[in-house]
């Protein structure tokens, strides 16, 4: 904080950013109420970790990116991660489904590209800002609560954004791993990436969970 030799007016008070545990209260009980409203389209019922958002752009090189994307941004615990490493030049956009979450991303990061759209729409997205493909795809989507038409859709539009070398990142939860969805998903990905790995479990996560990064 930078002091003044005069308090500041009444007109242009500085406003009080919240502690971190009362910010991370916020984003559970955000994450938890889009739960209630939207229970098919939430794999959890609390938002992804500090940890396990750091555990996943660590994987993304995301300082020399062009274009990044995330699928499926909830209340922005990882948002907020790949927004503290982006370049200055970097063209960051996110989908999202839920309206409020979209209302409250926006409102917490005036300037960030947030689009009310599903995954897969992705290419018409990118389009609409000017761009044809993508170095990094960030997803926090619940694969396991999808049908097979529609991973397969989505999938398909990954596959077609996602340049060549390109990054495709994201999470699953161990509890999940040996569901039939979450098989599946994991056969799709080994389908359609030559380089698939598994990071370590992150038990500091609520569910505890791993991340995943393809290439």
């Amino acid at each position: 904080m930078v002091l003044t030799s005069a308090p500041p007016s009444p007109a242009r008070s500085i406003p009080v950013r919240p502690a971190p545990r009362l910010a991370a209260l916020r984003d559970h009980w955000h994450f938890f109420a889009g739960f209630l409203r939207r229970p098919w389209t939430v794999g959890a019922v609390a938002p992804s970790s500090a940890r396990l958002a750091r555990a996943i752009v660590r994987r993304l090189p995301l300082e020399q990116a062009e274009t990044v994307v995330e699928l499926g941004a909830g209340t922005g615990a990882i948002t907020r991660q790949i927004l503290a490493r982006v370049g200055p030049r970097t063209a960051f956009i996110t989908l999202e489904l839920d309206g409020r979450h979209v209302a409250r991303l926006r409102r917490m990061h005036p300037g960030l590209r947030v689009q009310r759209a599903s995954a897969e729409h992705l290419g018409a997205v990118l389009a609409r800002h000017g761009r044809g493909t993508a170095d990094c795809i960030v997803c926090g989507l619940p694969w396991g609560n999808m049908s097979r038409r529609a991973r397969l859709r989505i999938m398909h539009e990954i596959r077609a954004t996602l340049r060549p070398g390109g990054c495709f990142c994201g999470f699953g939860y161990v509890h999940a791993s040996w569901y039939p969805s979450s098989r599946a998903f994991h056969r799709l990905l080994e389908d359609n990436f030559r380089r698939v790995a598994f990071s370590p479990i992150i038990w500091r996560n609520l569910p505890p969970a791993f991340v995943y990064s393809c290439r």
